[in-house]
Formats: C-alpha cells, sequence, structure tokens
C-alpha cells in the first residue's frame, strides 16, 4: 500500500505540469509513448511470446493510431464507435469465460481500445484551448473514481462486483467511487460554471457516467490478466504494476468523457449559456 500511494503521488503530481507546462503536442507524443508501453505489455496479456508477434501488435495499434488521428473531423463518430465498442465488451464480460479462448477475437480489442483511448485523449488535448483542462478532469475523474473504489472496497466491500474477473472488486466499492465523484463534480462544477444550473447538471452527468465507464476497462484487462494467469501488467510503476495496470479504466473512460465533453460542453456551450 505504501509503494501504492507513493507512485500515485508522483504521477499525480508530475502529470499536471507536464500537461499545462508542455506545448500540447509534445503531450500528445508522451501519451502515444504510454499507450505504445501499454500495448507491448498486452502482448504479454494475449499470450504472444515470439519478437515478431510482438512487433507486429505494437506496429498495428501504432498504424491505426495514426489511421484516426488523421480523421479528427470524424471524432465524434469514432468516439461514438468506442462507446458502441465498449459496450459489446460489457456483454463479453457478462458472458466470461465462454469466449477466453477466442485469443485473436481479444487482440483485436485490446489493440482497438488503447487506439481510440488515444485518440480521445489526443483529440480532446489539441480541440481546443481548454483542452489541458478538460484532460485533467477526465483523469481527475478516472483516478479519483479508481481510488474511492480502491479504499471503499477495502473498508466496506462484501458484495463481489465480478467474482469470476476481479475478486477483489465490490459493488460498495463502486458505490463508493460514484458518491465521491458525484460530490468531486458537484463542488467543482460549482466552482467553474457558478449559477449556469444545466452546466453544473451536465458537468455531473459526465462524470458520473465516466465514472461508470471507467469500471468497465478495469474489468476487461482484469479478465485478460485472469485468462493469461498474471497479476499484474509489468512491474514499472511500484505498487501499481504495469502501465497497462494504471490506464486500464481509462481505455473505456475516455471515449465516452470525450463525446459527452464535446456534444455537450464545446459544440452546444452557446446553448448552456
Amino acid at each position: 500500500l505504501s509503494q501504492r500511494l507513493i507512485t500515485a503521488v508522483i504521477l499525480a503530481s508530475t502529470f499536471p505540469a507536464g500537461l499545462f507546462l508542455l506545448p500540447s503536442e509534445w503531450f500528445v507524443s508522451i501519451v502515444l509513448i504510454v499507450a505504445l508501453i501499454g500495448a507491448f505489455e498486452w502482448t504479454r496479456l494475449s499470450e504472444i511470446q515470439n519478437r515478431l508477434g510482438q512487433v507486429a501488435f505494437i506496429l498495428i495499434f501504432l498504424a491505426l493510431s495514426v489511421t484516426l488521428f488523421q480523421f479528427r473531423t470524424f471524432a465524434l463518430v469514432i468516439d461514438g464507435f468506442a462507446i458502441v465498442m465498449w459496450i459489446g465488451i460489457v456483454w463479453l464480460l457478462s458472458t466470461h469465460p465462454r469466449y477466453q479462448d477466442r485469443k485473436l477475437l481479444l487482440a483485436s480489442l485490446a489493440i482497438l481500445s488503447l487506439s481510440f483511448a488515444f485518440f480521445a485523449i489526443a483529440d480532446m488535448m489539441l480541440a481546443n484551448d481548454n483542452g489541458a483542462w478538460w484532460v485533467l478532469g477526465m483523469f481527475t475523474v478516472i483516478w479519483g473514481a479508481d481510488a474511492a473504489a480502491f479504499f471503499t472496497g477495502r473498508r466496506f466491500g462484501k458484495k463481489k462486483l465480478a467474482p469470476r474477473i476481479s475478486p477483489g472488486k465490490t459493488v460498495e466499492g463502486v458505490k463508493g467511487s460514484l458518491f465521491v465523484i458525484f460530490a468531486f463534480s458537484l463542488v467543482s462544477g460549482t466552482i467553474v460554471w457558478d449559477n449556469s444550473y444545466s452546466q453544473i447538471l451536465l458537468w455531473v452527468l459526465v462524470c458520473l457516467i465516466t465514472a461508470s465507464f471507467s469500471v468497465v476497462g478495469d474489468l476487461f484487462v482484469s479478465m485478460n490478466k485472469r485468462i493469461t494467469g498474471v497479476k499484474d501488467s509489468g512491474r514499472l510503476l511500484p505498487g501499481h504494476g504495469g502501465v497497462l495496470d494504471r490506464i486500464d479504466s481509462t481505455l473505456s473512460a475516455a471515449p465516452v468523457y470525450a463525446l459527452c465533453v464535446k456534444v455537450l460542453f464545446i459544440r452546444f456551450a452557446s446553448i448552456l449559456q
């Protein structure tokens, strides 16, 4: 736990510095590097042992990510397709372990999830002048929900959320995370939008939806780890495992957050004034 907290403090302190001090293009490049590390770690979860297969996996992810980035004008469609995919993954999780031997299917979903998440963050960062603030808001919600679920689950957890996939996750932990995110979004929304109740309400809704979707990415990575028989995706982050263990919630949460923000706060901001 101490290692987990120390690593979390280091990440939480350095992340905003990079987000606001570096040029947006540099930050996006760092996000891509992190995603590439996550792709490499996922080759282990996909049980790709040979170097050629690992390189092919990573190159396919990189090619797809770059291709998606070239079609940023269709960002809403791309984010929407990603959400549909994650809804499909919810069904896949509910049928576990029925499809655990479909290695090609799981590897394809892994590449898509990483690419869609990178695209959502990159496009949101570059879409407008307030991109860095929207990205900060997203990660605050995701990491806040994750931390709240962890500590609430440890203290009050009784009913298992998905015992066949991740025995450590509890229903009480999810409820605790949603309560914390509700409080955070209400307070932060009031500070940012003052008396604009419609915007505050929409912000609360976006945060709750994002926190709910973040659980799906966590469970999807956990399912792949359980199939492969590994506890952590890597050892790069003390107390957290690998990079993929740290960004698993972001994979599912980023597209839904990005779509909600683009539609409700960027495209139609004037309507909400």
